[in-house]
This record gives C-alpha cells, sequence and structure tokens, in this order.
C-alpha cells in the first residue's frame, strides 16, 4: 500500500488553493509588477520554490506557402504563428516549508522591460501578458494557479491623474520613509545616502 502511495505522488500535484492577487489592474512599461500569491496547503508540503511565472506572448496570422497532397499543388494558407517574446520566473520564497491549513502570502515584485510590447489586438494579431503562481515540489508536479492576463501599457496611456509609482527607501537617520529619488530627507534633512 505504500508503493502505491509513493507512486500516486510522482504523478497527482499535492493538495493546496492558490490565489494570485496583483496590486493593479494594469503595469506599465519599465515598472514593476507587483502582487501577493496566498498558498492554503491541504497537506504538508516541502516547496523548493514559491514564484511566478510571466509570459509576453504575440501571436500573429501569417500566409504560408503549403503543398496539399489532396489537390497535388502548392496552395497558400492562412496560419497562427506564436512566439514567447519575453518570459521570467521571479522568486517569491526559495524553499519552505507549507503546514496543512496553514495559509501563508508571498509577496512579489518584477520589473517589465521597458523595451517590451504593451498589451495589444487586433483582427490578427495579438500580445498577451501572462502571469501565474507556482508552489514547485520536488518529484511531484508543481501546484499552480490559473493564468491571469495582466494589462501592460506604454507610459503615454497611463491615465493623466495618476503620478508615476516612487519607491520609498528609510533615511538611514531618522529612518523615515522617503521618496528614492529625493536627494535630502523631508524629515530630518539628511542628506540620502547611496543605497
Amino acid at each position: 500500500m505504500n508503493f502505491l502511495k509513493k507512486f500516486e505522488d510522482h504523478l497527482v500535484a499535492p493538495k493546496a488553493d492558490l490565489n494570485l492577487q496583483l496590486s493593479d489592474s494594469y503595469v506599465v512599461l519599465g515598472e514593476n509588477l507587483e502582487g501577493t500569491l496566498s498558498v492554503l496547503p491541504h497537506e504538508d508540503i516541502m516547496a523548493e520554490e514559491v514564484r511566478c511565472e510571466i509570459r509576453c506572448v504575440e501571436n500573429t496570422q501569417v500566409w504560408r506557402t503549403e503543398f496539399d497532397p489532396a489537390l497535388r499543388q502548392e496552395v497558400n494558407r492562412q496560419v497562427t504563428e506564436q512566439r514567447v517574446l519575453y518570459s521570467a520566473k521571479p522568486t517569491c520564497s526559495p524553499a519552505v516549508q507549507l503546514s496543512s491549513g496553514a495559509q501563508k502570502e508571498f509577496k512579489f515584485s518584477t520589473n517589465i522591460p521597458a523595451g517590451g510590447r504593451p498589451t495589444f489586438q487586433s483582427a490578427t494579431d495579438t500580445v498577451t501578458w501572462q502571469v501565474k503562481g507556482v508552489v514547485a515540489v520536488k518529484g511531484r508536479p508543481d501546484v499552480t494557479t490559473k493564468e491571469l492576463l495582466v494589462e501592460v501599457i506604454l507610459p503615454s496611456q497611463r491615465p493623466a491623474n495618476e503620478p508615476p509609482k516612487v519607491k520609498l527607501v528609510a533615511c538611514v537617520y531618522c529612518q523615515a520613509l522617503m521618496p528614492e529619488n529625493v536627494l535630502a530627507c523631508p524629515n530630518c534633512g539628511a542628506r540620502r545616502t547611496a543605497q
């Protein structure tokens, strides 16, 4: 019986509920995609890694000349070609023990390249950004969330009333939070040091 359980474990992913929440409904090229991956395991899991997988995929309709054996001649056909333009697997957590019934949350933040392609859809072409959460387990299939579509926009498409996101850093002297792009702490006036 123990042998069958071990064999089944190699074929079946661990039992866990995963929920991926993004901080915003869209992200601007060159800025960070941020979110939280919640994991509620229904069994004890020794995870090798908790990560997110992000892909930018382009689907295009192109015409190809192919030989048709039924017609015994070359014919033009419209086919769909798919290319992965960008792929990343940012780590939310290295190896971690997940206990049955104890929910854990893992935050992630990863940069969307400024030179990437924004989300696009036309009658023949699409560019989509997808993200999913993954709990990797050695010797067993990974536990994954469904892929979420992410709206990626150009900086010029940012709503007019929303300023660009600025990362906050702590002042080394008074520990007050300040924007990373200022030269002096607004609280104590000390010059900001490189971090």
